[in-house]
């Protein structure tokens, strides 16, 4: 019998039984649900040996370079979003099966809208939304606002079911410079700050979920403790910011007086980063409070380098800033056809009015859009 693709299963019978079986279907689903009973039986069986085994097991430390580690991670991550987009595929094709019934209504309001961005304005897609997405959901829109998806809570679930595979755990690496896989050599340590860093990246991989998420509840109350007190300056619109720095360090402003000329952005950002710096620091403090193997390294980190004070904003999170699915997109109105000029007439007058007006807006919305994901 086949239980799976590619996995087949034999069951040995003599021949009395083989000619019973080729004629007599409750003799053969009979035999089939035996065999079946007992391959699960027996797979269970080997299941609980190995459990039961992996306590009295010597488990070594397999050499592997963090690279690679760190892009079997991202891989992974990859392979569930790609599912979902799959899915999202599949069901979107499929469209006309699955709802019949409110099928020619969905359609034609999915293509009307699509008209509108593609006609009748100049679209800008916010957070990486594509015009196929946005197909998808003005097709589903009611199906969405009943069961919404969010790929922010998504990608915590995939994380959380990588932590519970197990197979990324660090602790069962030996990281090593893969170029030294074969040859002596001590385990490989880029540095103290690098190993720290990979160490609290992958936290919630080696610590296990309860762990992790009792750490992590610690860490995001006093990190919103701090954030209530912080520098009122750190509450400033980017976007506002970035537009009168476009202003104060333009060339005509060098050109007319430069006295008035300053990086205005570079200035007033500076506080951003000081508070990026000592509280990355902070948050790494505050969850590995209870672990005694980082005591010793807690003292080394009031006398890091600004160097190495600065690679740990790699492991900056603001938790002030909600983590939602921040996709959208923008319309700006084409100019009207005139009937009564020349089609080249019409062509230029496009041309101009692309260049004047909505070349403009669309640096403004580009601007808006990079920053309202930071505060």
């Amino acid at each position: 019998m086949q239980t799976i693709p590619a996995t087949n299963v034999y069951i040995h019978v003599n021949p009395d039984e083989a000619d019973r079986i080729l004629v007599d279907p409750a003799y053969k689903l009979e035999r089939l649900k035996e065999a079946h009973e007992r391959l699960y039986a027996m797979t269970e069986a080997y299941r609980i040996v190995d459990r039961q085994m992996e306590k009295h097991r010597t488990m070594l430390p397999l050499p592997y370079g963090r690279d690679q580690f760190e892009t079997w991670y991202k891989v992974e991550k990859a392979i569930r979003k790609f599912d979902r987009l799959f899915n999202k595929v599949e069901k979107f094709d499929s469209r006309k099966f699955i709802d019949s019934d409110n099928h020619e209504r969905r359609e034609l309001r999915m293509l009307d809208r699509k008209k509108q961005r593609w006609t009748e304005n100049y679209t800008y897609f916010f957070g990486g939304l594509s015009e196929e997405e946005q197909m998808y959901r003005d097709y589903f829109e009611t199906d969405i606002e009943m069961d919404p998806e969010d790929e922010e809570y998504e990608d915590l679930i995939d994380a959380r079911d990588i932590a519970e595979d197990g197979q990324l755990n660090p602790k069962l690496y030996d990281f090593i410079e893969t170029s030294l896989e074969h040859e002596p050599h001590e385990s490989f340590v880029e540095d103290i700050i690098e190993q720290k860093i990979f160490k609290y990246k992958y936290r919630q991989c080696a610590d296990g979920l309860q762990t992790y998420d009792r750490r992590m509840a610690r860490v995001m109350s006093r990190s919103n403790e701090r954030a209530s007190t912080r520098d009122p300056a750190l509450e400033a619109d980017l976007y506002d910011l970035y537009k009168e720095d476009e202003k104060d360090s333009s060339l005509a402003q060098l050109m007319l007086d430069h006295n008035d000329y300053k990086l205005t952005a570079q200035n007033a950002t500076q506080s951003h980063r000081e508070y990026m710096v000592n509280e990355s620091l902070q948050q790494y403090r505050d969850y590995y409070e209870s672990d005694n193997e980082e005591q010793q390294f807690f003292e080394y980190m009031d006398n890091l380098s600004n160097r190495d004070q600065i690679r740990f904003m790699e492991i900056f999170e603001d938790f002030s800033v909600a983590k939602v699915d921040m996709k959208d997109y923008a319309m700006i109105k084409k100019r009207e056809f005139n009937p009564e000029l020349s089609a080249f007439s019409n062509l230029l007058l496009d041309l101009v009015d692309f260049k004047d007006r909505v070349r403009p807006m669309a640096r403004d919305i580009a601007l808006m859009d990079v920053s309202r994901q930071y505060q």
